[in-house]
């Protein structure tokens, strides 16, 4: 970043910093972890940021920067505990208003987050400090590498997989602790094997999470004296840039589907940034590679099918497949909760110039609902997919909101979003008993019906809804009246669906649907197209699900697993 983004960094920053707390003022955003709530708590002191600004005012130097990021750190590493025995050991909490005692759980990637950005004050800034607080940061850093250690994430987490090995890697060279840098070096080493094996990240293909995979890896790459450390981050750096490049839609200029994780369906400001300044051949910022700066501008037809995890160590495969052309884009995984970070089936469309997303939702009042379960296949623009229901998941979080299916609602239903740029878009919806075709401009037709509906919910009911600013597609499966549900006392509760995005003249393909003792098997397509889902009618344990739901690929995609 040059001098005139950090200064424009700083300035922002600057507006919300509080000189008498000597930290950054923020609105209270946060879901996960805090206490906290905006009602009671609409604004509060924000640790992370707070380190971020000092970074910033390190990095643009000067004397008076330099005294105002000490009085920042010093109020920051006091908020971290250094208590060895402590269950909470090396973290930090969110707020400067609430101890980890206070959370409702304490995120242990503060660890990581914090003890990156300290790291590299250590190693480039150390000089613009004064000696105890320098002291002070050893002693912080220190303690975040045990947290890092002690918690050992495994590969699969990919973004704190190697945050942590960049903390615990570039934090024992700097400390001079061989024990810890010997860790991280291990870390990075594993972290390679594992997204080796399966040749892309199990954080596959996220928005928001990719970009910080790879800054973490350019860091490493970057600051590390350990040569095989070095050696790794450059070829993982290359995994990431073909899986972000390939997923990138020119016509819409948006990053095509789908997310392992996401907090936006349209790309956010920083985002669009991080891909702006790859491209832009500035020489201060991460750059992608030159072989993959064509997918972002290249109209080009693409389908391609990748695995998603280790299977031998999951138990399951879950395969991500994506299909592009120059009006839009479709990409869809074969299993996947419906919580709200995640893009299970997910398409971009270019409409006239502007952009429409159509996104899968399941939803209990009104959010995503991660005790639904999604199994589906795709061939081209065509997904054939259905629905089951978890008895041992969450509500809006399979962790932090376990409800073990069992709670109370007053709607439950299946939707289609259509969002983006939708002013003046009129988006015109056919209804054909449980078949719903809507136009997307003069060439483009999104067509889902619901081919099977097995449960003791009672049938569907169709719903369109149309505001300013989203089109509803709705599948209802129950409004009304708060209920009491259960999913330990059904017999049934399944429903299948297929969907097409594309040509006018098109037609969506019948499904043969086929009901078994305890499952059903759908089948859409012919010959080469020939796809299909075999999925249990009574809810179930996700993991079961998760092993035990059945997809045939395409034999037209089976050639393109990559």
């Amino acid at each position: 970043m040059n001098r005139d983004k950090i200064m424009k960094a700083i300035q922002v920053n600057e507006k919300q910093y509080d000189a008498s707390v000597k930290l950054i003022r923020t609105p209270l955003t946060s879901t996960y972890h805090t206490a906290l709530k905006p009602d009671t708590h609409p604004m509060v002191y924000a640790l992370y940021p707070s380190t971020c600004y000092a970074y910033d005012l390190l990095r643009y130097g000067g004397e008076d920067f330099a005294q105002r990021a000490a009085e920042i750190l010093e109020v920051v590493i006091a908020q971290q505990d250094k208590v060895a025995s402590s269950n909470s050991y090396g973290i930090w909490p969110y707020f400067f208003e609430e101890s980890l005692d206070e959370m409702d759980r304490p995120d242990w990637n503060m660890a990581d987050f914090q003890g990156k950005k300290l790291v590299l004050i250590l190693k480039n800034y150390s000089k613009s400090l004064p000696e105890a607080l320098v002291e002070q940061i050893r002693e912080a850093i220190y303690c975040a590498c045990q947290a890092i250690i002690r918690r050992d994430v495994g590969p699969h987490y990919t973004n704190i997989a190697i945050m942590g090995a960049f903390v615990t890697l570039v934090g024992g060279e700097v400390l001079g602790d061989n024990e810890i840098r010997s860790y991280g070096e291990q870390r990075l080493q594993r972290f390679h094997a594992f997204t080796s094996g399966i040749g892309t990240f199990t954080e596959y293909n996220s928005p928001c999470y990719s970009p910080i995979a790879i800054e973490e890896l350019d860091s490493i790459y970057q600051e590390s004296v350990t040569p095989a450390a070095v050696t790794l981050a450059e070829q993982l750096l290359d995994i990431a840039w073909e899986m972000v490049a390939k997923h990138f839609h020119p016509a819409t200029g948006e990053w095509g589907g789908p997310y392992s994780r996401t907090y936006n369906t349209l790309l956010a400001e920083r985002e669009k940034h991080f891909l702006g300044n790859a491209l832009s051949g500035e020489l201060s910022a991460i750059r992608c590679p030159d072989k993959y700066q064509a997918y972002f501008t290249s109209n080009e037809e693409r389908y391609f099918i990748e695995p998603t995890m280790m299977e031998a160590e999951a138990g399951y495969q879950n395969y991500a497949t994506t299909y592009q052309n120059e009006k839009f884009s479709l990409g869809s995984y074969t299993i996947g909760s419906m919580w709200n970070q995640r893009r299970n089936l997910l398409g971009f469309v270019d409409v006239g110039g502007k952009k429409v997303f159509v996104q899968l939702q399941f939803l209990k009042d009104g959010k995503d609902f991660c005790s639904a379960i999604f199994t589906g296949v795709q061939s081209h623009n065509q997904v054939l997919f259905g629905f089951n229901l978890a008895t041992d998941n969450g509500a809006w979080h399979q962790e932090l909101d376990v409800i073990n299916g069992k709670f109370q609602a007053n709607d439950l239903r299946i939707r289609l979003l259509l969002g983006g740029e939708m002013e003046e878009l009129e988006l015109p919806t056919v209804v054909e008993g449980k078949s719903l075709t809507t136009m997307l401009g003069r060439d483009t037709q999104l067509r889902v019906a619901a081919v099977l509906e097995e449960s003791d919910y009672g049938t569907l009911e169709v719903s369109v809804e149309r505001s300013e600013d989203a089109l509803h597609l709705d599948y209802v499966i129950y409004t009304g009246e708060m209920k009491s549900f259960d999913f330990h006392a059904i017999q049934k509760a399944v429903w299948i669906f297929a969907l097409s995005l594309g040509e006018v003249d098109g037609t969506l393909s019948a499904v043969d649907v086929q009901l078994e003792a305890d499952s059903v098997r759908a089948t859409i397509g012919v010959q080469e197209e020939k796809m299909s889902i075999v999925v249990p009618t009574a809810p179930g344990k996700t993991w079961d699900f998760y092993r035990n739901n059945r997809v045939q690929l395409p034999q037209n995609l089976l050639e393109r697993v990559q």
